[in-house]
């Protein structure tokens, strides 16, 4: 919460002032020398008793506008606002509409809803109000101006606002834009300002801003962060920019590079994304962004970035298919397609495996697991001879084992009788069925993508409905509830997964002691992911500049980057990283076999 700076001024003038063409009631005549005399409780109790029994007499345009003066001199917002809207509704076009709009102006600002407050000014201002109130409007919004963030300037500077105030508002935003270091959107809304107020009395001063942003400037180097900093997925996004923020200020010191983060605030939302997405390529002009961090922001930048010049690189995002949009996105986190292809090259590179069956969940992580798993299949010219999904949350997998048994099955036969020379007759029959029906039956390996729970129910089925097989699996495999309660059914299985970072490496202890030191919070993988983001891109500004056609080239390049959060090899034709692990599972844990 803000701490609220003195300097919002309350002034109403000394008297209540009454229309010229209205007349006064005893009990109006009554309430105004009560508020005159500073009697706001005596003002407030007679003119709610009046309203309680006569809430339709006209003289209620009147007394609505006084006790709402005496509630906000009472410091009662929530009266003020339900009084003012009813006020509002009721009596659209009263001379007192103004003077209140003032008034409401008063009370947002008291409470900190500070964009709001600015709006409430701007009415009052349209509506006219005198010249006192006018002044004091305009004084109160260079208040609030001084207390608002760059996001909320961005909003308030596109509104509809009376020209008087957009003018404090927008020579505002530069003056904050300044101090925040971001000198190229500075000289575009500098050159903006001067076209739309250009006799402004802060004509001078916002030449010397454009000027001086255009001297800091050179050298300067900018580089854009996209995180949600606020909203329901704002954890992983602090943690991102913590990170971030750690490693270039590092680079900063070590090299001397005069990189400028400019971080911006997605609220994890698609919408949001793209208008900071258009703000860091137009208004900032950066050569390079870190993020998003969540997926689906993801998506929309990278699609935003077809044809632009500008690289991005998302550190955490995770779906597949979002740095194959573009040859300038990239994504550091290694993708579950990634995991599924690798798990499928190393059975069939290592294993020697020939034919595969899958078993996988109905969901979009089991989805997107299996078509991967088989994409990887198709391109070596290998054979998919089985397939059964199962729901999510199941207990019994009877029907997608026995599935996976007729499909074997109807390979086999296939198989003898391709030997024999006989018809393939396409189906199993009864007789074959019951014939087969106690036999073992093999497949060179069964991918079952799952999550751990599934996995130590899957396991011991597959020996129970006699498959012979070599058990491939994903992440969800890593854990170990899969070693404890899989037992003797998951040994030398293969799975595929993300790096396990590596906690008590002098690596992560160096960067947890930064981070502690710089942030008194101990740090995560999501914090090591943006640190290793904006490391990757402060090694190749070194190497390269910050052309973003270079940077782009030279992140393509990257091949075997050891990071605090794992290893990072992109993928020349997509730009995600393939550096999945290979793992191998004993009675004592997980081997690392590649």
């Amino acid at each position: 919460m803000k701490k609220f700076v003195t300097g919002i001024v309350l002034t109403l003038m000394c008297v209540f002032i009454i229309p010229e063409t209205a007349h006064s009631s005893p009990v109006l005549d009554q309430s105004v020398r009560l508020y005159k005399a500073g009697k706001y409780d005596s003002t407030i109790i007679i003119i709610r008793t009046f309203l309680k029994k006569n809430g339709k007499d006209p003289e209620t345009e009147k007394l609505v506008p006084l006790i709402i003066e005496a509630l906000i001199r009472k410091g009662d917002y929530n009266s003020v606002h339900r009084l003012f809207s009813v006020f509002r509704q009721k009596f659209p076009k009263s001379l007192f509409m103004p003077r209140l709009f003032y008034i409401e102006g008063v009370a947002l600002a008291k409470e900190e809803k500070f964009q709001q407050a600015v709006i409430a000014f701007s009415s009052a201002l349209e509506g006219g109000i005198s010249p006192q109130l006018d002044s004091l409007a305009r004084k109160n919004t260079e208040v609030i101006c001084k207390l608002l963030t760059i996001e909320e300037f961005s909003t308030l500077s596109s509104m509809p606002l009376n020209l008087n105030l957009l003018e404090i508002v927008k020579y505002s935003e530069i003056v904050k834009l300044f101090n925040s270091e971001q000198f190229v959107k500075v000289q575009g809304l500098a050159d903006d300002f001067r076209k739309m107020f250009p006799r402004s009395r802060f004509d001078s001063y916002i030449r010397d801003y454009a000027s001086q942003a255009k001297e800091k400037q050179r050298g300067t180097i900018q580089v854009g962060i996209l995180a949600p900093i606020s909203g329901d997925e704002e954890e992983i996004g602090k943690k991102v920019v913590l990170g971030a923020q750690l490693a270039i200020d590092q680079a900063n010191v070590a090299t001397g590079l005069p990189i400028k983060p400019i971080i911006l605030d997605t609220k994890g939302n698609m919408v949001e994304t793209a208008k900071r997405t258009k703000e860091l390529i137009e208004d900032h002009k950066v050569s390079v962004i870190v993020g998003p961090v969540l997926s689906h922001t993801a998506t929309v930048s990278a699609a935003m970035l077809i044809g632009k010049p500008a690289v991005m690189i998302s550190p955490t995002a995770t779906d597949d298919g979002i740095a194959s949009l573009s040859r300038n996105v990239f994504q550091m986190n290694v993708t579950l397609g990634i995991l599924a292809r690798r798990v499928a090259r190393y059975a069939i590179e290592n294993l020697n495996v020939k034919e595969f069956a899958i078993l996988a969940p109905k969901s979009t992580y089991g989805n997107v697991m299996a078509e991967s798993f088989k994409d990887e299949l198709k391109r070596r010219h290998m054979d998919l001879v089985a397939e059964a999904y199962y729901e999510e949350g199941a207990n019994d997998f009877t029907p997608e084992f026995m599935s996976l048994r007729n499909q074997l099955l109807a390979r086999h036969l296939e198989k003898i009788s391709i030997e024999k020379g006989t018809e393939i007759r396409g189906r199993v029959s009864r007789a074959d069925s019951l014939k087969y029906l106690d036999s073992a039956l093999a497949v060179g390996g069964l991918f079952m993508p799952g999550d751990a729970e599934d996995i130590v129910m899957l396991a011991p089925q597959t020996a129970f409905h006699r498959i012979r097989t070599q058990l491939l699996g994903s992440n969800g495999w890593h854990s170990q509830k899969v070693i404890k309660d899989g037992k003797q059914y998951v040994t030398n299985a293969i799975i595929s997964t993300s790096f396990e970072t590596d906690l008590s490496s002098n690596q992560w202890l160096e960067f947890k002691k930064a981070f502690k030191t710089k942030y008194n919070i101990d740090p995560d993988r999501v914090a090591a992911l943006g640190y290793d983001a904006a490391s990757l891109v402060v090694k190749v500004i070194k190497e390269v500049g910050d052309d973003p056609v270079k940077i782009g080239e030279a992140l393509r390049r990257i091949q075997g980057f050891n990071g605090l959060s794992g290893n990072v090899s992109f993928d020349q034709d997509n730009g995600a990283n393939t550096e999945a692990s290979i793992f191998k599972i004993s009675t004592s844990g997980f081997l690392r076999v590649q």
